[in-house]
């Protein structure tokens, strides 16, 4: 949380309408972040996720 207090603490821009675009994409990347990792360990931990032949895209493009 001290994060976020930070950022919307912080001067990002010198235009008022700048500065609040970037804390709010920030702060919903941030959001993002946390719920998918926490999509992603309840998965693995619940065992829904099969995780044992998982890409996440990067391998699929490296062999050919």
């Amino acid at each position: 949380m001290n994060i976020l207090l930070e950022i919307w603490k912080d001067k990002l821009s010198d235009y008022v309408i700048m500065d609040y675009i970037f804390k709010i994409w920030i702060t919903g990347l941030l959001f993002m972040f946390v719920l998918g990792f926490v999509a992603v360990m309840y998965g693995i931990i619940s065992g829904e996720a099969d995780i044992q032949n998982a890409t996440f895209g990067i391998f699929d493009t490296l062999g050919s």
